[in-house]
């Protein structure tokens, strides 16, 4: 779907993106990773033009993204950024319909549409097209700006740190949702930050950069268990390295069958991580928990040695 081929940008005598190349699968959401002044905002703003290359190529389906118009590039292209970009003096629903309406869509279709959108982003329509940006909290001005950059059903939706000003608690329930938008419409997703547990919880495939360049990439467990330098090691979180693995791990890739020996009462959902089983362990002071189901019926057992990565029971 998106393709880098040795792509560089040079401003003055800086390179800040040196002959990368990246290939993102259609349907795949990419995370870019690293330090601050490594390039991954750059690489993102160059995919839809923002920001021109010097070198190198950038194509979309195959085609260039020099041979499209900047502005019908930009309106196929979803884009979400940290600041949300809503304009102040606009109603949520106007803010949302914008492109939509410059592409001339009917006004019905664009209506629906806001309507449609606004739904699956948790904003109900009589509560919320008519508000203002600052009357939104800063997680609900962030759906909008999500539900804008859906508006005209883009096939590729680039995000440039997009909760990174929210609190940990919206930040993580927006992280939730959005994976679940993904599940749903399979866009092709590049999400750029520097937060790594972001990152992790995030990502089809993680895209670390330093410099200007791709030190690593490769699906997240892939990276955690075999980094490929000091660099990528420490940014992947050094000796916390396994507690992020426990992170991604869910209970139900770790949980054994009942056991006809009696359930313990601790117990945690199967969808739960093993970072959160590991939580309640300490927390119950227990080494087994009873796996359950959305309707809290037992459906397997969790002991510390399965959930360490133990091949063998108690």
């Amino acid at each position: 779907m998106i393709e880098l081929d040795r792509v560089t940008r040079r401003f003055g005598a800086e390179t800040a993106v040196a002959e990368l190349s990246l290939r993102i699968p259609r349907g795949e959401l990419c995370v870019l990773v690293g330090t601050s002044g490594c390039g991954k905002s750059t690489t993102l703003r160059m995919i839809n033009r923002l920001i021109e290359h010097d070198q190198g190529q950038i194509r979309i389906d195959g085609r260039q993204v020099r041979e499209f118009d900047e502005q019908l590039l930009r309106r196929r292209i979803g884009y979400v950024i940290q600041s949300t970009g809503l304009f102040p003096h606009w109603t949520v629903a106007r803010n949302i319909g914008l492109v939509p309406r410059l592409l001339k869509w009917p006004r019905e279709r664009v209506a629906a549409r806001v309507e449609e959108l606004m739904a699956l982003l948790g904003l109900p329509v009589d509560t919320f097209a008519g508000k203002y940006p600052h009357q939104l909290s800063g997680g609900q001005a962030q759906r909008v700006g999500v539900a804008r950059a859906l508006a005209a059903d883009p096939d590729i939706l680039l995000m440039d740190e997009p909760f990174g000003a929210l609190d940990p608690i919206t930040r993580e329930a927006l992280q939730v949702e959005l994976r679940a938008l993904q599940a749903r419409l399979h866009k092709t997703i590049v999400f750029v930050t520097h937060d790594m547990d972001e990152a992790l919880a995030l990502a089809d495939r993680l895209v670390v950069m330093r410099a200007g360049r791709i030190v690593q990439q490769g699906a997240p467990l892939e990276l955690l268990r075999e980094p490929a330098d000091d660099f990528v090691a420490s940014m992947l979180g050094g000796d916390d390295r396994g507690l992020k693995e426990a992170a991604i791990l869910r209970v139900a890739e770790r949980m054994l069958p009942l056991s006809p020996r009696l359930l313990p009462r601790a117990r945690v959902h199967r969808d739960a991580t093993l970072r959160q089983a590991l939580a309640v362990m300490f927390r119950e002071h227990a080494d087994r928990l009873a796996v359950v189901d959305d309707a809290d019926m037992a459906v397997g057992e969790l002991s510390l040695r399965r959930l360490v990565g133990s091949r063998r029971d108690e």
